[in-house]
């Protein structure tokens, strides 16, 4: 299995959680901008020294790079998302509850 391009979409994933722009994150690496760019599309590869650096910035165990669900399409995250945004405390149980009905 090639893992560039879901280990990429992992990283963008992180990246855009953390509301970091390309260039920001590969300024926290080290790295430049168009080269995070080809490892996010899988077009390239990073170093391994370059791979240490991101659970630190991105706040993430380095294991969930490797956690791939294919089952749970862009769409689902997306109204994930718009779901998250826009809830209250007093939605807080709701919110869980369907966190585990997408996740099931």
């Amino acid at each position: 299995m090639d893992l560039r391009k879901p280990l990429g979409n992992k990283i963008r994933q992180f990246r855009k959680i953390r509301g970091l722009t390309q260039e920001q994150l590969a300024v926290k690496i080290g790295i430049e901008t168009n080269t995070l760019s080809n490892i996010e599309t899988g077009k390239s590869f990073m170093s391994f020294k370059v791979f240490q650096k991101l659970p630190e910035i991105l706040d993430v165990q380095p294991y969930e790079f490797f956690i791939y669900d294919e089952n749970v399409t862009m769409e689902h995250k997306k109204e994930l998302a718009a779901k998250i945004k826009n809830i209250k405390n007093s939605n807080l149980i709701f919110l869980i509850e369907n966190i585990i009905n997408q996740l099931s």
